[in-house]
């Protein structure tokens, strides 16, 4: 058996809709197999398992779905950047006259 490094972290996993999912890794369940949970807005989702093999999906561009974090915080962190609208730059096309 492979050592647990996965148990107890966080994760954030991109959907197709360009929205993302978050939840916790709970426990391993078998070769490489874990349960997780899904957090939910109103209640808490039952566990889900979910293979090492769906967590290391990528997109077509190679862009990884899933990303782990130690805490929580970490995670929020991580999610408060990506619901952050961008700020525009303004950048001056016309060169000063002297």
């Amino acid at each position: 058996m492979m050592s647990d490094l996965l148990s107890g972290m966080y994760f954030t996993v991109d959907d197709e809709d360009g929205t993302y999912s978050t939840g916790q890794v709970i426990r391993h369940a078998a070769d490489d197999i874990y349960f997780v949970r899904f957090e939910g807005s109103e209640v808490t989702l039952p566990l889900e398992l979910v293979t090492i093999g769906e967590m290391l999906q990528t997109t077509d561009e190679g862009y990884k779905l899933w990303r782990f974090f130690d805490t929580v915080e970490e995670r929020d962190t991580w999610t408060d950047w990506l619901d952050t609208p961008s700020k525009p730059r303004v950048i001056s096309l016309v060169r000063p006259t002297k």
